[in-house]
């Protein structure tokens, strides 16, 4: 039996390595940009055009996700079975292995190392599920189970804000002369290796009771066919889908857009990452919850979307920084209404029984919509480099478009849907 203190320092172990999973997930998406499209990049010679850069630099997004939509589901059942521990034992191995030769692979410009780093390290991520399932097993009733989950809430958005001004400074040489792109990846690898040595020594066994599990690779594309092929639900998860493209086609090649129009560096990318992701937490907190009483839904989609949209077009018009802060504001005060409106319509469409499933729906067509964009992204970029900021606000207004002409919600006598 866990005693106060053991299960006080368990929550900050497992919030301390969400924490940092996603820290390292932000710190790649600031460091990429410079990667793939400086000149100086060891990882490609001068004779790789920009636009065949930009068009690998999207397989090499969409590896990492496309890892972590298989590993996941895998990891958090393995873990069912053998238990917490052993599989964040080896799962954070696993992350460890990919970093070193992330970094390894910088250091001698080795591209098919770089790739094969990011695949392992997609494949092993699925310990934030574990870490998560570990926060629930330390919860005595509902409420303190979502009280346990907010941690690693809590963990998320502040590694967004950390993780891009982290992968800013330690690639940055003008701070330390032997400073560059690969130092971030040594700097995980540290902290990944800390956090193993603490899985023995912190961590004790949360799960009470192990059950046998059967692996099952194809649930997640089952989920997706379920969710378009419910005829009530079908125009709910379209609209998702288009949205969730859009959002991702410009918020994935962001930095290589800042990186060639406005000619940022990586601290500038990663400073206005860390600003993005402090506002929309803020926002949050301050203004949305509060408002939530007095708009509905419904309100949150149609304003959220179309200004979402909007704005994300303005930016491939801006000709300066300050313009390009002011469209980044109202892109993210949007989105602060449109993230959590859109899934709360989908959600009230099904019955209280069904929604572990309908979320399960929607984090895989987020994941497949993901994936998808980042692989397409990279052809699109490489014709022109607004075309993925352009693109990008065009599905966000079709997103709307196709909310604001066939979302119809359900009574709740009516919600009894079966998948």
């Amino acid at each position: 039996m866990l005693n106060t203190i053991s299960i006080s320092k368990i929550k900050w172990f497992l919030t301390l390595l969400i924490l940092i999973d996603f820290m390292g997930v932000a710190t790649v998406v600031v460091i990429f940009p410079h990667l793939f499209l400086s000149p100086t990049s060891a990882l490609f010679t001068h004779y790789w055009s920009e636009g065949a850069r930009l068009m690998l630099m999207g397989f090499f997004l969409a590896i990492y996700p496309l890892g972590q939509f298989f590993g996941a589901a895998i990891l958090g059942k393995l873990s069912d079975h053998y238990g917490r521990q052993k599989i964040l034992y080896f799962s954070i191995a696993g992350t460890l292995i990919g970093f070193i030769l992330s970094a390894i692979s910088v250091m001698i410009g080795a591209a098919i190392l770089l790739f094969i780093s990011r695949l392992i390290a997609g494949l092993c991520a699925g310990n934030v599920a574990v870490a998560q399932a570990g926060l629930a097993d330390l919860s005595v009733d509902e409420k303190s189970k979502t009280r346990n989950i907010t941690y690693g809430q809590m963990a998320m958005g502040s590694a967004y804000i950390i993780g891009p001004v982290l992968g800013g400074v330690l690639s940055n040489s003008k701070m330390l002369p032997w400073f560059d792109s690969s130092t971030p990846f040594w700097f995980f690898s540290i902290l990944l290796l800390i956090m193993l040595v603490l899985t023995k020594v912190v961590y004790t066994e949360t799960l009470k009771e192990k059950i046998a599990v059967k692996l099952n690779l194809s649930e997640h594309i089952k989920d997706i066919y379920l969710a378009f092929a419910n005829i009530d639900l079908r125009f709910n998860f379209i609209v998702w889908f288009v949205f969730v493209s859009g959002w991702w086609l410009f918020e994935a090649y962001m930095p290589a857009f800042l990186y060639q129009k406005f000619i940022f560096n990586t601290t500038e990318i990663g400073n206005l990452l860390a600003f993005n992701g402090a506002l929309y937490a803020a926002f949050q907190y301050f203004v949305v919850r509060p408002t939530t009483q007095y708009i509905s839904p419904r309100m949150m989609v149609k304003g959220g979307c179309l200004l979402a949209g909007l704005a994300i077009m303005a930016m491939a018009v801006v000709t300066n920084k300050f313009q390009l802060y002011i469209a980044m504001i109202i892109f993210v005060t949007s989105m602060g209404y449109a993230i959590p409106g859109l899934i709360t319509c989908i959600s009230n469409q099904v019955s209280a029984e069904k929604q572990g499933q309908v979320m399960g729906m929607i984090g895989s067509i987020q994941a497949v919509a993901t994936v998808l964009v980042m692989l397409s992204g990279g052809f699109i970029n490489a014709a022109n480099d607004n075309f993925t900021v352009i693109g990008g606000g065009l599905l966000v207004l079709i997103s709307w478009l196709i909310f604001l002409f066939f979302y119809k919600p359900i009574p709740m006598s009516l919600t009894k849907h079966k998948f």
